[in-house]
């Protein structure tokens, strides 16, 4: 599983109590073709699979990672900077 900075889990999180998602809504990291915007990945809301990863902070689900694609970023790191997500791959 990839890495997930405390920076980038604190805005998630922000960014869920924000959000007033529905039950059983949660924010999933997408690649092409589920994300459709700028860039290379992004976040989307989404509900639970069953070969979900999830990221938790402080008690919260605040992210979730297909098995696949965690699979693939497995030494990949994901922080908040500069007012922006970002996935470094290594």
């Amino acid at each position: 599983m990839m890495t997930v900075t405390e920076e980038a889990k604190a805005e998630l999180k922000r960014t869920l109590e924000s959000r007033g998602l529905d039950p059983g809504q949660c924010l999933r990291l997408a690649v092409p073709p589920t994300w459709t915007g700028q860039g290379d990945f992004g976040v989307v809301i989404g509900g639970k699979g069953a070969a979900d990863n999830a990221v938790e902070f402080e008690g919260t689900t605040v992210l979730l990672v297909d098995a696949d694609l965690a699979a693939q970023l497995s030494s990949a790191v994901l922080d908040f900077k500069d007012a922006r997500f970002t996935l470094d791959i290594y």
